[in-house]
């Protein structure tokens, strides 16, 4: 009997595509999340250049992968065995021959991006990694001041923050401030305050509900640099955590693994390592002329 490869199909529309993947997904809430949660934020009104959804099935059209391309942010994959991976290469080498980068777990990504015949143009532009709430943990000497959510009548100050939050962490600027609005109208960004006067801030993404339960994942976390190292960033993250444990059956982050001191924050917090993610980034740059 034949072997029948794997396929990707396309959805039209974030809707279907989260239907289609929804048992997958219930499978890995974690791995999964920033794909479920950015299709919800689609559904709710946020926009991008252009929006791909795809699965990954099987030869009894079983889900066993799936990815997402928000351009102009990279293509995001789940975990998926290597033939799946590989379909996902060729499938993409056809229809985004120009992708910028791909991030997702270390074995897919490279599957992607061999398949694709792009393994000249990649490089690891940052190693991530994952982390779940285990046990919470409050500081034991928390920050002066207080948290509250943040409304509209903040958003001039929140905008500027979001923005240096990007540039500090090497991301896109594209959509800060329709992704700024929607979390206000949420309420799902916090300050924190000192004598009145904001000083840090964290939020939550849209939060993914999946057949497993509720996931919600915690950032950005932004202090500015004349006011790290006080405990405000901290302060900040215990209030949103706070603020979704009483909903949420997984609440994760994302974290920069060379970034020793956010990792350890949020380890003294109660976030254990569950994962790794790499970013790969494609150079698609014309050659230089010769002289």
């Amino acid at each position: 009997m034949a072997v029948t490869e794997p396929r990707v199909l396309e959805y039209p529309d974030p809707a279907a595509f989260l239907e289609a993947t929804a048992t997958f997904r219930a499978a890995e809430p974690v791995f999964t999340n920033v794909i479920g949660s950015v299709a919800g934020s689609v559904l709710a009104g946020r926009t991008y250049e252009s929006c791909r959804w795809m699965a990954v099935l099987d030869g009894t059209s079983t889900v066993i992968g799936c990815a997402m391309r928000t351009a102009p942010w990279n293509l995001a994959v789940s975990p998926m065995p290597g033939p799946a991976a590989a379909a996902v290469g060729r499938h993409m080498a056809k229809a985004d021959p120009l992708l910028p980068g791909i991030v997702g777990p270390r074995t897919v990504v490279d599957g992607v991006v061999d398949a694709a015949g792009w393994r000249a143009r990649a490089r690891v532009n940052m190693d991530e990694i994952i982390r779940v709430l285990g046990q919470f943990t409050p500081s034991p000497a928390p920050a002066a001041g207080a948290a509250r959510v943040a409304t509209a009548e903040d958003r001039d100050l929140v905008l500027a923050w979001m923005f240096a939050f990007a540039e500090d962490a090497g991301l896109p600027a594209h959509g800060i401030p329709d992704a700024t609005d929607g979390q206000l109208d949420r309420g799902s960004l916090r300050l924190w305050e000192v004598d009145g006067t904001p000083v840090s801030m964290a939020g939550h993404a849209s939060v993914d509900p999946t057949p497993s339960g509720i996931v919600a994942r915690v950032g950005p976390v932004y202090t500015p640099a004349a006011l790290r190292g006080r405990g405000y960033g901290t302060a900040a993250t215990s209030a949103v955590v706070e603020a979704l444990l009483p909903t949420c059956s997984i609440i994760m982050l994302v974290t920069d693994a060379d970034n020793a001191t956010s990792n350890g924050v949020y380890a003294r917090l109660g976030f254990v390592e569950a994962g790794a993610l790499v970013e790969v980034l494609l150079d698609f740059a014309p050659p230089t002329p010769r002289p």
